[in-house]
């Protein structure tokens, strides 16, 4: 790395060796959960039967000599190991889009590594799930295990590690009220946490217990057996396209 590139904001996470996601930066503004799921003083997950459109951003395409053939087998890929535990469905939509594929063409990088992935929480906004072209350094399977990574927080998922940077931010600005709330199983061999960089343990895995508790939490949530944890409430969302307006048919 460049003795010129800015060090790594401390907001900023690895994920693998070197490579950075800087999804859970903006979950200092949220409440998710710890393992497997959270908005500030609340945790947003998606509501039953939700489909989330999304389009590509072609200039984006062009600029990275990416084609969307390319990144949808990735994704998809990433999609068919969530299963049934994947709350939300997928469908192209160029019109009423929820999020947007967007490939960058310049490498992101910090003194620490550079950023693979950054995707978005469950809420009623547009997003943006941004691959840069670090990603493509890796193998195929890691690719698809950071796109595996990324729907995690699409789901409404932090980093595993979670609890400790709130602390970091809680001594930082005692104000704030940055907290996660653990669900499930607390095991660091999940596919929310990363790789640790100074040993050879590989702990950024989804698992079967990623997927049980993924699908548990929801199955409650949508029940409304499950309200809160620990006193934070849970808030399910619908997406943007759903009360986005419909394009007028064409003339007869």
């Amino acid at each position: 790395m460049s003795k010129d590139l800015p060090a790594a904001d401390p907001s900023i996470h690895y994920f693998g060796k070197h490579h950075l996601c800087v999804t859970g930066e903006r979950a200092h503004k949220l409440s998710p959960l710890e393992l497997v799921a959270g908005t500030r003083g609340f945790i947003p997950l998606w509501e039953k039967d939700v489909v989330l459109r999304y389009r590509f951003n072609k200039r984006s395409l062009r600029e990275s000599k990416r084609t969307k053939e390319e990144i949808l087998n990735l994704f998809n890929k990433a999609v068919e190991q969530w299963g049934d535990a994947a709350p939300v469905k997928f469908i192209e939509d160029d019109v009423a889009w929820d999020f947007e594929f967007d490939v960058r063409k310049d490498k992101y990088c910090f003194r620490d590594g550079c950023v693979l992935a950054s995707a978005f929480f469950p809420d009623e906004g547009r997003h943006h799930l941004t691959i840069y072209p670090s990603m493509f350094d890796q193998t195929e399977i890691e690719q698809v295990e950071t796109l595996i990574h990324e729907l995690g927080h699409v789901f409404g998922l932090r980093h595993w590690f979670a609890k400790d940077e709130d602390k970091k931010a809680k001594k930082a600005d005692p104000e704030s009220d940055w907290r996660s709330e653990v669900f499930g199983h607390n095991d660091p061999v999940t596919i929310m946490n990363y790789d640790d960089k100074d040993t050879l343990i590989d702990e950024s895995k989804l698992t079967e217990v990623d997927k049980k508790d993924l699908k548990l939490l929801y199955k409650r949530a949508w029940s409304r057996k499950l309200e809160d944890i620990n006193g934070t409430q849970i808030k399910l969302y619908k997406p943007f396209s759903y009360d986005a307006p419909m394009p007028a048919l064409p003339m007869q």
